[in-house]
């Protein structure tokens, strides 16, 4: 009779997939970072003189950066589950509840700025940063839901690892 993985077994690896989603997320984080960059001198240049064009950047800026944390934060504690001893339930809890809503909150700050952002002609690396923002947002759907599924997990009755 063939026995079932335990889930000492499969919690290292679920969270090892973890981290390569967070690894992929990250690129598009990076992806966008660079190519608005691009672009930060002159909008630096117009928020001198127009007040929406300095809220624009912070936010941009805001945004950017909250992506980014969340992605590490994922990642990091996804790496320390994965190889880690947990020993109990509680860390492991904490970590998936904590990245579930860290990850959730930055969708809903980054979605609430570029979700409506339109694409501008001639300003190739600009449109490459939003594409790289709504890829972003897409990764988090899923890192988030996989950030979820971990706390039911950890939930579950019975479980002992």
């Amino acid at each position: 009779m063939v026995s079932m993985p335990t889930p000492t077994v499969l919690l290292p690896l679920f969270h090892a997939t973890q981290t390569c989603l967070g690894v992929y997320t990250g690129l598009y984080s990076a992806i966008a970072i660079y190519n608005l960059q691009q672009r930060e001198e002159q909008t630096e240049r117009a928020a001198k003189y127009s007040n929406t064009a300095a809220h624009q950047l912070h936010k941009t800026r805001t945004t950017q950066t909250s992506g980014a944390l969340a992605t590490i934060s994922s990642t990091l504690c996804s790496i320390i589950l994965a190889i880690g001893p947990t020993g109990g339930k509680k860390l492991p809890l904490f970590l998936s509840l904590a990245n579930a809503a860290g990850i959730i909150l930055a969708y809903r700050h980054i979605a609430d700025f570029w979700r409506h952002k339109v694409k501008v002609p001639f300003f190739q690396d600009y449109n490459e940063g939003i594409r790289a923002s709504n890829q972003m947002l897409q990764a988090f759907q899923i890192l988030s839901g996989t950030w979820i599924f971990a706390a039911v997990v950890y939930l579950w009755p019975g479980l002992t690892l």
